[in-house]
């Protein structure tokens, strides 16, 4: 049977040691916080995950560690963020080894050329010689490379593609793309938290948000209310989501986030080398609106 994707899949973050290896023992507390919060599938290296920027072998030690954490009680999806198809195929290989269900597939990076035509190129080079189903996953702001309506049109009649990941957070080219999308039988998802409401009134099939490591179950309850078309309980809880957000202002968003994961003891809170830990006073604001989350500080906003 097909795979099918629907509800909260949260972008896990990559739980790292200090030597920025994988820390399996954290893998396993997000996990279980995670699932426990009600995620339908579990999204490994995507922008949340570091996928893009570690070095390949912790990311394969990162996917694996879920894989074995989640145990099949969800889908685990791993995201191919790369600057050439060759590399993504390289990368995916690897992840379909570990287990995953599914790959997650980001534009290719790098090099702008003739967008629409570079795009489809990619994704039926990744395609041809993977064997996993296919997220399409559009994050212009990073990859500089969108998927338009008429490349995800040509995508779409790929078999292995099954659904959408739209993170650009805009409303107009999220809509644009969801027609589409919904045009040619794949899966909606919306990856950027303010839009989650909206885009499940408006039809999609279930939300990617990053936030969701910090609060699984009340992204995952504001998902199901908007599947379940209860607009006055999903507003609702888009703006609980909305205040608990506020953490990413703190520094750097991921660095807020790993952050607070770590001052709630879940994970350490090492980064990439390059990411920017956060000074002694982004992370007095952090646990200023951490604790301005609801019931997070005891456990209840988990």
């Amino acid at each position: 049977m097909p795979l099918q994707l629907s509800g909260m899949i949260p972008p896990a973050v990559s739980p790292l040691t200090a030597r920025r290896t994988a820390d399996r023992e954290g893998i396993g507390r997000l996990t279980e916080r995670l699932l426990d919060g009600g995620a339908s599938g579990v999204f490994v290296l995507g922008s949340c995950g570091e996928g893009p920027t570690l070095e390949p072998g912790v990311a394969r030690a990162v996917v694996a560690g879920f894989v074995e954490a989640v145990d099949g009680r969800v889908p685990v999806l791993a995201g191919v963020g790369e600057t050439s198809t060759e590399r993504a195929v390289a990368a995916a290989a690897a992840y379909e080894e570990a287990g995953v269900d599914a790959l997650v597939v980001m534009a290719p990076m790098y090099f702008d050329t003739e967008t629409d035509g570079a795009v489809v190129r990619h994704f039926e080079g990744v395609a041809a010689r993977t064997s996993s189903p296919l997220v399409a996953y559009n994050i212009p702001h990073l990859t500089h490379s969108p998927i338009t309506p008429d490349a995800l049109a040509e995508i779409a009649g790929i078999d292995a593609v099954i659904a959408l990941k739209e993170s650009s957070a805009d409303w107009e080219v999220f809509s644009a793309l969801a027609d589409t999308a919904r045009e040619h039988g794949l899966g909606v998802f919306q990856g950027a938290e303010a839009l989650i409401a909206r885009s499940l009134a408006e039809g999609a099939d279930g939300a990617v948000p990053g936030i969701a490591n910090l609060v699984p179950g009340l992204a995952s309850r504001l998902v199901a209310a908007g599947l379940a078309h209860d607009t006055e309980q999903a507003a609702r809880l888009q703006a609980e989501l909305d205040v608990a957000c506020g953490i990413y202002g703190a520094g750097f968003w991921l660095s807020s986030l790993k952050g607070a994961l770590a001052e709630l003891g879940v994970i350490g809170p090492a980064l990439g080398e390059a990411l920017p830990a956060l000074e002694p006073g982004q992370a007095r604001v952090l646990r200023e609106r951490l604790a301005a989350v609801p019931g997070i500080l005891d456990g209840a906003a988990a």
